[in-house]
């Protein structure tokens, strides 16, 4: 649908109504439509409209209720996506939702950087929005009793501002890693790098919810 591919901007509207049929693929969360995403992306190929009907994504867009049968209706919406290129070591991904580096939930230090602001119960970076152009990081290395709380003040937002946690709102991030980190991807854990390099594309996918 021509004019649904506009990162939006403060003050705007987002998306326009959706054609009933219009999705050409489904997906149920972030894992199955970051493969939609990764495969098309891989094989240089146009990334197809899909229809997003769970997941933390979806969840930023509101959770709307109906599952296929939405898809179909007039209630159907149409909507632009930022996703996140990103480059751990020699190995290339996609993340549709969020990145989750650490070595511990319970210690070390822990990055995220969200394109949703939701990572399931948790509403991790309440600013959030997947398609304003911009990512929302947040680093910090809380002591075991703090993490306790700010799990719990995650699940309404809470838990910002916080003197312990750096945030912010970037297009791209790199980092060295003094260890092996675990790099987690829309829930995906992709292995331990030394290194990661990332940076957000605008208006890279069309989704229907």
């Amino acid at each position: 649908m021509i004019g649904a591919r506009m990162t939006i901007k403060r003050g705007q509207d987002w998306g326009l109504p959706a054609e009933a049929g219009g999705a050409d693929q489904l997906a149920a969360n972030d894992k199955e439509l970051r493969a939609i995403v990764e495969t098309n992306c891989r094989h240089q190929a146009p990334i197809p409209v899909v229809g997003l009907t769970g997941g933390d994504l979806w969840r930023a867009l509101g959770a709307p209720a109906g599952g296929h049968r939405r898809l179909q209706s007039k209630e159907a919406r149409q909507v632009s996506i930022d996703v996140i290129d990103v480059s751990l070591g020699d190995q290339n991904y996609i993340a549709v939702a969020h990145i989750f580096f650490l070595t511990s939930w319970w210690r070390g230090p822990v990055t995220a950087v969200m394109n949703s602001e939701w990572r399931g119960r948790w509403r991790v970076a309440p600013r959030a929005h997947p398609n304003d152009g911009w990512l929302d990081f947040l680093a910090g290395d809380l002591p075991i009793r703090q993490r306790f709380l700010l799990r719990e003040r995650m699940i309404t937002g809470d838990h910002l501002p916080n003197s312990a946690i750096r945030s912010g709102r970037i297009k791209e991030f790199s980092q060295e890693f003094s260890r092996p980190t675990r790099a987690i991807l829309d829930g995906v854990d992709e292995g331990r790098h030394d290194s990661v390099s990332l940076k957000i594309r605008p208006d890279a996918l069309t989704v229907i919810y």
